[in-house]
């Protein structure tokens, strides 16, 4: 009797488990948090700011004319602009100037894995762009 008490105490005890983690699992779906969360590589078609940041834009002519200083993010995580840091010699006397997001070409050269960044604005316009201060309300709005 012991016996057959232990086997049936385990098997209800087994399916007790099984059901609350069951019911776990499904609070988790609901509560988005699923096997989806986690990522083990980038998605085919992303990149890290990393890969752009430091960058150099390239203008109209295929001339260098600034270089990613920082990218500019909206509440649903997708980039809205780039702050380009324009002017000066050798990162002296540059200013930070925004430009949204569609007015930059991004191409990838996968034999050098680098991400190129390019403008239809010359050196000139964007030197004489106005300054971004990176507070709110910007011209990105």
């Amino acid at each position: 009797m012991k016996r057959m008490t232990a086997t049936t105490l385990s098997v209800m005890l087994g399916s007790a488990m099984m059901l609350g983690m069951g019911s776990l699992a499904a609070e988790d779906q609901a509560n988005g948090m699923d096997d989806d969360k986690y990522m083990s590589s980038k998605p085919e078609g992303a990149f890290h700011a990393n890969d752009l940041i430091g960058n150099t834009v390239k203008g109209a002519e295929d001339e260098e004319v600034g270089s990613i200083n920082d990218l500019i993010i909206d509440e649903d995580g997708q980039i809205v602009g780039v702050v380009v840091g324009v002017g000066g010699f050798l990162g002296i006397g540059d200013k930070d100037i925004a430009m949204s997001w569609d007015e930059i070409e991004l191409t990838h050269d996968a034999e050098d894995d680098e991400y190129i960044l390019r403008t239809d604005a010359d050196e000139e316009m964007l030197d004489s762009a106005p300054e971004y201060d990176g507070g709110e309300g910007g011209m990105l709005e």
